[in-house]
């Protein structure tokens, strides 16, 4: 039975190939946006889910109350958490670890920046699990000086991932490779591609005595806790832990800080935390692309069944006569699931080779790293799991259709699918062409957006201007000003200031570091803070609102302080505001200007009040700023000053331009997706337009060749065939345009600076989408219009 039924499926397949290799083509597309879409859904929901303690293992969170208004959270801890943490009972075991800067290595004559670096405890692996491909963990603890790399970076530094025992240099001191693992998952909150020993970081007594203090919060802290135990309570422990420490100016226990034991998969969604970056998960997002697959899947099966139900007709008489010869209703049935079966299964196998050509551009849009491995059981329930739901969506409704006809209407040809099936098929149209308007009026507003972003005036200058850091600790000492003025003397640089933070993104901030005259007793609002020198202001032209900017080599002006005009609202002092006293991070002075708003930060976010001051011991970061036409020369120029001052260090430096691009990776993926999203859905919506206007077409042949004999007009026949299509096009407009709003509004909602949702946006989605379906449909409607009457018009 089962053979039967697959030599007539492919039968009946062959016979119709325009319509099989449209079906087997939007399927394809529609498979191929639904893997990939839930291959990264399933990589978010599975963060962190590989270690085998998983379930047990908690990051410990700072929240520190700054104000009443106010409160801080951080995923660092106190170094010294550690040892009192062990005496809490639900602690089974506790390990840490601490961002190493960009580390200055050297192998032979190379010189390479090591960044993605961090020290642990030795106990690291026993808590979280690595694939060593070379060394093991127990190499690595054995020694101070050992240190373990990715497969990648020994590759890169070594040529090889067999690299244990190879010697590299860090600083001054010899540092031997003690093990190699496989590349960090793309599911992973811990893509470090270098790890040391917390031991040779505390190996300079500086570091290790500035960091053995309570309120020095530099180390991000894991517990393994007992089967069973209860996070809340522990979290109870810890903070009175610290409480009893950490205590106020009386002597009493602290109670401005509170730990929490955060279980290690909600790491990834945390967005909370400052500086937690652009890279978190969001849970929301996820589901919205869960959601776009399942519609791009379904937008690809409506296809399926629209051109089924409506070729229906044709098979009436084959339906009839088989019911007369004794066909079961369950026998039609399994022969039209049978069809469904085999075209789902020939679109998987065309979407699982082009699942593994697309795979490596996949990565570069997505940022992360997925493989594809035919072993991989993950894999296998995605792809699966979308080619079964295609085949219900695709097979269930018309092979009961099909199989429904009642054998004597059928055979004389009675109109057995009725007014209610062709509604049905518009109803479909409608639902496919809004998915593809809500999506075109996305990559719209999406577009606008980042447009909006690019083109907005950010109160500053950031134009052929590129900055890179002096090294921490570096051997021997090289002071940024005698750097800063070697620099100067050179010809194709035209300016070269000093700072502690990027004038693009500065993350500094304090809050009670400050006072000034009316400041109430209770109000200490956060503030960003930015060191910075006399030509600062020239150098990005910024504006002054009133008062003036820091005079060269002025003692006076080491204690004054310039402010944004949103820290003079927020702080609410009294006017006038120039030659007010100010005292700030140990400085008396008064404010000797009001700078005009600009955004260091992220255009998701509102201003922040910006205290700027004059302090060398701050900055260390130099930012110089070349002649228009000459950035390449002005490069060459800081690595040849670089070499002769700092020769045992590789440089590193980013165009501002490439900061603040940066800062948007995120929202460009996003575009990027959404114009992807897009073309797939466009394509899909096309071809089952495409296919219905063909079988419209043939179906009415006779009727246009009698129009064509009594007269009528190639313009009024195609006028005629399209007109029902534009009219399903119409609706879905606008239907479409209400809950495209909703969504981009949703959307714009994260962004303080953003676009308005114009008019005009939803008429181009709209007007491009009709012009689509006209593009597509036309074809057919004047290959029809043109054909020869007689020849229609022949008796069969």
């Amino acid at each position: 039975m089962l053979k039967n039924h697959i030599k007539i499926a492919f039968r009946n397949l062959l016979a119709s190939r325009l319509f099989t290799t449209i079906n087997v083509i939007g399927l394809t597309g529609g498979m191929v946006t639904a893997i990939f879409i839930l291959l990264w859904v399933k990589n978010e929901l599975s963060f962190d889910t590989y270690h085998q303690k998983t379930d047990r293992i908690s990051r410990v969170v700072t929240h520190l109350k700054v104000s009443k208004e106010e409160t801080w959270h951080w995923s660092n801890t106190p170094l010294l958490l550690a040892q009192y943490a062990k005496t809490v009972p639900e602690i089974e075991m506790v390990t840490r670890k601490n961002f190493a800067s960009s580390l200055p290595i050297r192998i032979g004559d190379r010189k390479i920046v090591g960044d993605n670096a961090i020290y642990v405890d030795s106990n690291w692996f026993s808590v979280f699990d690595y694939q060593f491909i070379d060394g093991s963990a127990a190499q690595f603890a054995s020694g101070v000086r050992n240190i373990v790399m990715a497969e990648a970076r020994a590759e890169q530094f070594f040529g090889t991932p067999n690299a244990v025992g190879k010697v590299l240099k860090i600083d001054t001191l010899d540092y031997i490779v003690a093990g190699v693992f496989k590349n960090n998952p793309a599911n992973s909150s811990f893509q470090y591609d270098l790890i040391l020993p917390l031991a040779a970081h505390w190996a300079n007594p500086k570091n290790f005595e500035n960091d053995n203090s309570w309120n020095q919060f530099n180390y991000e802290t894991f517990i393994v806790t007992s089967k069973g135990a209860d996070r809340d309570k522990v979290s109870k422990k810890l903070s009175a832990i610290i409480a009893n420490y950490k205590r106020d100016d009386k002597g009493n226990p602290g109670t401005d800080t509170m730990l929490e034991a955060e279980a290690l998969t909600h790491m990834h969604f945390n967005a909370d935390i400052q500086g937690a970056g652009q890279n978190k998960g969001d849970k929301r997002t996820i589901y919205i692309f869960f959601g776009l697959a399942l519609v791009i899947l379904l937008v690809a099966c409506i296809n399926y069944i629209n051109l089924t139900t409506a070729r229906a007709s044709i098979r009436l008489k084959e339906v009839g006569v088989k019911k007369l010869l004794g066909a079961k209703h369950a026998h039609l049935f399994s022969q039209f699931m049978v069809e469904s079966i085999i075209t789902c299964l020939s679109a998987f196998a065309l979407a699982l080779t082009l699942v593994y050509v697309l795979l490596p551009a996949f990565n570069e849009l997505t940022g992360k790293v997925f493989t594809f491995s035919l072993t991989s059981a993950s894999l296998w329930y995605v792809l699966v799991g979308t080619t079964l739901t295609a085949i219900v969506l695709t097979g269930v409704y018309p092979s009961l259709l099909l199989s429904s006809f009642k054998p004597f209407e059928a055979l004389r040809g009675s109109n057995v699918l009725g007014s209610t099936n062709a509604g049905f098929r518009k109803g479909l149209v409608v639902l496919q062409f809004t998915v593809t308007v809500v999506f075109l009026i996305s990559t719209l507003v999406v577009f606008q957006q980042m447009k909006f972003i690019r083109e907005k005036e950010l109160g500053f200058d950031k134009g052929h201007t590129f900055t890179f850091r002096l090294p921490w600790g570096m051997v021997p000492k090289v002071e940024a000003s005698v750097f800063k003025e070697r620099l100067l003397s050179e010809s194709n640089i035209g300016d070269v200031t000093i700072a502690s933070q990027s004038i693009i993104q500065i993350n500094s901030s304090t809050t009670g570091s400050y006072d000034w005259n009316g400041r109430p007793k209770d109000f200490n609002p956060t503030v960003s803070q930015i060191a910075v020198e006399d030509n600062f202001q020239k150098m990005f032209s910024l504006k002054m609102a009133s008062g003036r900017w820091f005079a060269p080599n002025s003692i006076a002006d080491k204690q004054n302080v310039i402010l944004n005009e949103t820290a003079v609202k927020k702080l609410n002092l009294h006017k006038p505001v120039l030659g007010q006293r100010f005292d700030f991070q140990g400085k008396k002075g008064v404010v000797i200007g009001v700078v005009k708003d600009f955004h260091f930060n992220s255009l998701r976010e509102k201003i922040a009040p910006l205290v700027l001051f004059t302090d060398s011991k701050w900055s260390s970061g130099i930012y110089v700023k070349a002649l228009p036409g000459k950035e390449a020369q002005a490069i060459r120029t800081v690595e040849k000053v670089w070499n002769e001052m700092i020769p045992n260090y590789a440089l590193d430096y980013k165009f501002l331009d490439e900061t603040y691009d940066r800062l948007y990776s995120s929202e460009e993926r996003t575009a990027s997706l959404f114009n992807t999203f897009t073309l797939v859905a466009i394509l899909i919506s096309c071809l089952g337009l495409f296919g219905l206007a063909t079988f419209t077409a043939e179906r009415r042949v006779k009727e246009i060749g009698i129009r064509k004999v009594l007269g009528a007009s190639v313009s009024t026949i195609v006028s005629l065939l399209t007109k029902d299509f534009i009219v399903l096009v119409v609706i879905s407009i606008i239907v479409a345009s209400p809950v495209g709003y909703y969504f981009m509004n949703k959307w714009l909602e994260g962004f303080q600076y953003r676009i308005d949702l114009s008019w005009y946006l939803f008429a181009l989605a709209g007007i491009a989408a009709i012009v689509i379906a006209i593009f597509t449909i036309s074809y057919q409607s004047i290959r029809a219009a043109l054909a020869n009457p007689v020849k229609s018009l022949k008796i069969e």
